[in-house]
């Protein structure tokens, strides 16, 4: 028996191929004893073999019409039941949210308007925003594609090297495959930030660049938050945690890996503002970094959906789906009859094998912390379920162990001590 079971019969349908797209469809059948569809182009790892979700293949999902018609079937094959559908990339929320006016009755599309989710999604349009309502926020400037090399330094003002790149359309910047490609780049200087333009160029990457002053601090410094607001625009919810240390391979940057209970309430109460200021609906995740000079907690963006690392609420044992599937299937209040989980300090959640993290865990009592943490078994490792087990399960966490042992070895041979 679920611990949520549902008062309307449903089913999730997740668009993507990612580790998220597992662990999105295994929270529903842990919480609300429900069998998700996953839909993506081929099979991915995360999935193959599972035995708590269907993989539905649509090579041709990036087409409208396909998506629409690979919706629909899914819709048909069950009969009676609500869709709900969710992406796991920037790129599939907004695809949704713009298709949802040719869904039928039979879904739930729980995202905003689509022109509000690519407002807050465009870091530029983001970043002036958190200035307005006075939301921290590192020093940012704006460099247009238009722009030459000497007039895009000067549009840089008074930052100071070294500087983070990113590029303001990050749902077109998503889509570029090219050699060398980095999700966020650090420049040192402005001969750095030219060729790095180039090469954007040459990809075919038409958008602007976000520039801001890089703020000190290692992996331990950031934090994840996870809101969900209700259709009404008021955060119910929300939970932060303390990433220990994030991927850093090129491509993937950023990712938190490993993710304790942390907290920063300056930082939750500034998103809450900010999102019931714009009037935002569902979901909304938030990379923020606590400055150790003087504990400011720096939001970066919004991002209009799970992230990748959500199941570290999972670990904590909240029940992060319901309150959605309260509202948008069962239209009930989103917190009805729901008990989310205490804050605790007692979990760790881990993609990266605990070995391996402990290596790059450096602080004395975050150390002590973790081995305590693993001695009382509060360890979520995202493909390890115990309701799905089997050879190409035991296959996929081996698959993913073996990957970031390489990858680190590759990319991130030493921790940062400093």
């Amino acid at each position: 028996m679920a611990p949520y079971p549902t008062t309307v019969p449903f089913v999730p349908v997740i668009l993507g191929a990612e580790l998220a797209a597992y662990t999105l469809a295994r929270a529903f059948h842990a919480d609300l004893g429900v069998r998700a569809s996953v839909v993506s182009r081929t099979v991915p790892y995360a999935v193959r073999g599972s035995a708590v979700l269907d993989h539905v293949a649509c090579p041709g999902m990036d087409d409208d019409e396909t998506l629409l018609a690979t919706l629909r079937g899914i819709a048909d094959a069950h009969p009676g039941r609500r869709v709900l559908v969710l992406g796991i990339i920037d790129s599939w929320c907004t695809t949704l949210s713009r298709l949802a006016p040719r869904l039928d009755e039979r879904f739930a599309v729980p995202y905003p308007d689509v022109d509000l989710m690519e407002r807050l999604s465009d870091k530029e349009q983001f970043a002036r925003l958190c200035g307005e309502l006075g939301v921290a926020h590192p020093r940012t400037s704006f460099v247009p594609d238009t722009a030459g090399a000497q007039e895009a330094v000067g549009l840089l003002g008074d930052l100071r090297w070294p500087v983070v790149v990113k590029a303001a359309d990050s749902v077109s910047f998503g889509t570029l495959l090219y050699a060398g490609k980095q999700k966020v780049a650090y420049c040192d200087s402005p001969a750095e930030l030219t060729a790095l333009r180039q090469q954007l160029a040459a990809a075919g990457y038409t958008g602007g660049l976000v520039v801001q002053e890089r703020i000190p601090g290692g992996d331990d410094q950031m934090r994840v938050l996870t809101t969900y607001s209700d259709a009404s625009g008021r955060v119910r919810w929300g939970r932060m945690g303390q990433v220990l240390l994030e991927d850093h391979d090129p491509m993937l940057i950023g990712n938190p890996l490993a993710v304790v209970h942390g907290e920063h309430s300056v930082a939750t109460e500034q998103v809450r503002g900010l999102l019931e200021h714009v009037g935002w609906t569902g979901y909304a995740n938030f990379d923020v970094k606590v400055d150790p000079r003087d504990d400011t907690g720096h939001v970066f963006e919004l991002n209009p959906r799970l992230g990748r690392s959500h199941a570290y609420m999972s670990a904590a044992g909240h029940p992060f789906l319901v309150p959605m599937v309260r509202e948008h299937v069962e239209g009930r209040d989103p917190l009805e009859d729901v008990e989310m989980g205490a804050e605790t300090d007692d979990w760790l959640y881990s993609i990266v094998p605990v070995p391996l993290l402990m290596r790059y865990v450096t602080d004395d009592r975050v150390r002590t912390r973790l081995r305590r943490i693993r001695r009382e078994g509060r360890v979520l490792r995202p493909l390890r379920y115990a309701a799905d087990h089997g050879r190409e399960r035991r296959l996929a966490q081996l698959k993913n162990d073996v990957h970031y042992v390489r990858d680190f070895a590759t990319h991130h041979r030493s921790p940062v001590t400093g």
